[in-house]
């Protein structure tokens, strides 16, 4: 009789593989060679699920991407004390930022994602850029006064407070070159000193018009 295969769990197993080499060789080495070999199959039978290096790579980063969404939402949700506002926010901002261990992994494999968005731009823009100023927004939204907005469809449409938009837009920005000079200078910009920088920057948002 025949062995029952779970092709589910086996295109799950090949993205695993697939993200440790993301992780070691950057995008470029996800091939079908070396994603086979990462996961001890031979090549023929990886091209049983994916064509070529470019069917591979699309599901590569798909799965790259929701996973990243689920570690990140999950963070950034989970309940939490701070004195203020400010120090609130910046707890949920700072889970962007590669401070530790497992956020300069996500850091890496973010940078996956936009490097395929480069080579393949999505419609509409890139995934990974909604995704962060959605997060850049609501926390900007906050501390304005607004109420938070639960569903990520909302959350990805511009904020009918002006303020709102151009807080978010600076944020994302000083965000991404933070988390950059963290990665690439690390000697320069000490994890305390990153958060003392972001902290300021969020103490700078104007509070909402009485």
């Amino acid at each position: 009789m025949p062995r029952l295969v779970d092709h589910d769990q086996r295109r799950s197993e090949l993205a695993e593989a697939a993200i440790r080499v993301i992780l070691r060789d950057g995008l470029a080495g996800v091939t079908v060679r070396g994603v086979a070999a990462e996961a001890g199959w031979s090549t023929g039978s990886l091209r049983h699920y994916f064509r070529n290096q470019h069917e591979l790579q699309a599901h590569v980063i798909r799965v790259t991407t929701d996973t990243l969404r689920e570690r990140v939402i999950t963070r950034v949700g989970r309940p939490r004390t701070a004195p203020s506002l400010v120090d609130g926010v910046a707890s949920v901002v700072a889970e962007l930022l590669p401070l530790d261990a497992e956020r300069r992994e996500e850091y890496a494999l973010w940078s996956a994602v936009v490097a395929w968005e480069r080579q393949h731009p999505p419609e509409g823009g890139s995934v990974a850029w909604h995704d962060q100023r959605a997060l850049h927004r609501q926390c900007v939204a906050v501390l304005r006064g607004h109420d938070p907005v639960t569903d990520l469809g909302q959350a990805l449409l511009p904020h009918p407070d002006a303020q709102v938009e151009l807080w978010a837009g600076l944020l994302h920005t000083f965000v991404d070159g933070l988390a950059s000079q963290l990665v690439n200078t690390p000697g320069q910009v000490p994890p305390a000193a990153a958060a003392r920088l972001l902290r300021s920057l969020l103490e700078a948002v104007p509070a909402p018009s009485s």
